[in-house]
This record gives structure tokens, sequence and C-alpha cells, in this order.
């Protein structure tokens, strides 16, 4: 009987300690709600409580040190009916998905005459590039400065005559022909006079431009005249010069030369792909939080050019189209093994197409090594080896 007693007792206390803990759990959980729901408060607050005590910045870092640990400890602490209203939500998401459907649908069609729009405005590339420059650049003079006069064209001014000038000097380094005259034919010796003279006046104006221009950037800069309100912080200049040296079209074409210089053989040679969708996500990722900041500013039009131009159309098109070329090209290799550091050092052989050394190749089911990026390029043409002419076979 002792013995019978004793185990009731220890059940008991048991079960009173498992009740007793879900009890001190549901407090903590609710606990854990009500705090969220007073440290979300200062996002409601009117007229922009953190805008107004310090700025769009300090709205931005109480974002992201508040929201993701309100987000962990809701998770940890779950309340109890977090799953009901996410079973009701999915029932109800259930029954109304035939509906949303053909809304999506209805949408489609009327949106597809702007999205021919969209297209048309992202083919004429400069247009478009420079449309978005300019709004990122006026959304940071009304976020970043607190007197913003012309700072953005001011800025514009300055970052287009530096492309304007690094341009020219790349049009001097990669120069072949340095003859003054042009011929009548391209195998006859005979001068053409009138387009030798033209060719003379417009080099000749080429250097007078670019002379004129670097003298003008030093002393404006070094004088400061004509730029009394041009005063931009660190801030604003970072932000802009990442935005414009990653969409212009000149620093486009700059950088993925000089990440190839590097040598990463992760990249397998196709640096302008890679960089194409690294320059396209960090332009759209700047816009991103500008949007919400402009809101809260109550520059309301300007947040919503900056989301639909910098941020939806960019990011939908053209960061896009660039993820949709990186992943045909990686697809197109990956049946295609990497061969390993031994192979390439027992073989010590140029890849057949480039005849360039190998440091990383992809490897063939007939057993012929080529770069990665000359092997993407003779599938595009074939899908042959380019040695032996036999078709892939994968096992």
């Amino acid at each position: 009987m002792g013995m019978i007693s004793r185990v009731r007792g220890r059940i008991r206390s048991d079960s009173f300690t498992k009740i007793h803990t879900l009890k001190s759990e549901d407090k903590i959980a609710n606990i854990v709600w009500l705090l969220s729901l007073v440290f979300l408060l200062p996002f409601w607050a009117p007229r922009g409580l953190l805008v107004a005590l310090g700025g769009a910045w300090l709205m931005a870092a109480y974002t992201c040190l508040v929201v993701p640990v309100l987000i962990s400890a809701n998770y940890r602490y779950p309340a109890r009916w977090y799953p009901a209203v996410a079973k009701i939500v999915r029932r109800v998401a259930r029954k109304l998905r035939p509906y949303f459907d053909c809304a999506k649908n209805v949408l489609r069609v009327a949106y597809a005459p702007l999205e021919r729009t969209e297209k048309l405005f992202l083919q004429m590339n400069n247009l478009s590039t420079m449309m978005c420059q300019l709004l990122m650049f006026t959304a940071c003079d009304r976020l970043f400065l607190s007197q913003a006069k012309l700072t953005s064209l001011y800025s514009l001014m300055f970052y287009n005559v530096v492309t304007y000038s690094v341009s020219y000097i790349r049009e001097i380094c990669t120069k072949e022909d340095w003859s003054p005259f042009v011929n009548v034919t391209r195998h006859s010796q005979v001068k053409h006079l009138a387009m030798s003279a033209t060719k003379i006046v417009l080099e000749w104006t080429k250097a007078i431009t670019f002379i004129v221009t670097i003298t003008f950037i030093l002393l404006a800069f070094g004088l400061e005249q004509g730029l009394e309100h041009y005063r931009p912080t660190a801030l604003y200049t970072v932000t802009t010069g990442i935005y414009y040296l990653l969409s212009e079209r000149t620093f486009l074409e700059l950088w993925p030369i000089a990440i190839s210089a590097l040598k990463l053989e992760r990249l397998e040679g196709m640096e302008t792909l890679y960089f194409g969708v690294w320059a396209r996500g960090v332009t759209t990722a700047l816009a991103v939080p500008l949007v919400p900041a402009l809101a809260w500013c109550g520059r309301w039009r300007l947040a919503i050019l900056v989301l639909y131009l910098c941020v939806f159309v960019h990011g939908r098109h053209r960061l896009g189209e660039a993820l949709i070329k990186l992943n045909e090209a990686r697809g197109s290799l990956a049946k295609f093994r990497r061969a390993t550091s031994q192979e390439l050092a027992t073989l010590e052989d140029v890849c057949a197409v480039c005849l360039g050394a190998m440091r990383s190749a992809r490897v063939t089911p007939c057993a012929h090594y080529f770069h990665a990026d000359c092997l993407r390029r003779c599938l595009a043409a074939s899908d042959r080896c380019p040695i032996c002419v036999r078709p892939y076979v994968f096992c």
C-alpha cells in the first residue's frame, strides 16, 4: 500500500508540474505578444515618431534591430491562437483561390499594354538608365540632405563628366589605328582628303573637350565656384556613387574586365553574367529601403515613382533577364562535371577552343577538357564535341 501511494503521489506531482509548465509558457507567450505590440507602436505613431526624432536612418536602424528580435521571440513562444488563426487563413485562402486566379488573369490581360510600354522604355537604354539615376539621386536628396537644392543634378552632371573622361581614356588605351588619314578603300593607299580632314578635326575636338572638362572639374571643386548649394554628405555620396557605378553602361563593361583579372576559378569565365546579376541586384536593393522612408516623410509621389521604375520595372525586367541568362548558362553546364586539380595537373594542356591555360575546366563524356565558358559557347552552336565531333551521351 505504501508503494502504491508513493507512485500515485509521484504521478500527481509530475502531472501538476506539467500543467504548471504549460501555464507558464502560455503566460510567457502572452507577454511576448503584448510586448511585440508595444515595440511596434512607433511604426504607427502620428507624423512618424522615429523620423521626427532622428530621421529616416533611425527608423531603419530601429527596424533592423527590433523586428528580427520580435519575430524570433514569437516563433520561440507562440501563443495558442497562432495555429488556429493560421489554419483559418489557409482554409479561407483555399476557398478564395479560384477567385484569385480569375482576378490574376484579368489583371494580366489589363497589364499587357503597360508591360509592352515598359519593354519599349527599357529598350531606350540611355533614357531609362538616366531616369532611374535621377529618381534615385532625388530620393537621396530628400532623405539625406537637409537643404537639397539641385544637388542631384550637380551630382549626376559630375558623374557623367567622370564617365566621359573614363570612356575617352579607355578609347585611347584600346585604340589600334593612330593614323590621321582615311584611305579611299580598305586595300588602297590613296588618301581621302575630306574624310581625313574630318577625322583629324574630330580627334582634336575630343582631346580639347577632355582637357577642358578636366580643367573645369579641377576649378569647380578646387575653387568651389558656382557650387553654393552643393553640400553632399558622405552617406549621400556613397549611395549615389555605388548606384551610378553599377548602373552606367560604361562601368558595366569595365567591371567584368577587372573581375576577370582576379582569375576567380569559381566564376569559370562567366564574369559578365555573374556581374550582371550582382549589379542589378545591388541597385534594386539600394532602391528598396528608400521607398518606405520616402512614404514616411510624406513624399508619396516620389516614393511611387521609385517603387515603380527603380524597384519593380528594373528588378522585374533587367534583374530577371540577367538571372535567366545566368541560370541558362549554368544549366547548360550542369551535366558536365568539373575537372579535379589532380586531373588538370596531370593533363598540363590548353583549352582546344581558346588555346588558354586551364586552371579550371569541364569534362565532356568523351573525356575532353574545355573551359566552362568556351564549352558553353560551343553548346550554343552545336551539341557535339568540338574535338571528336561526337554527340554528348550522358549515363
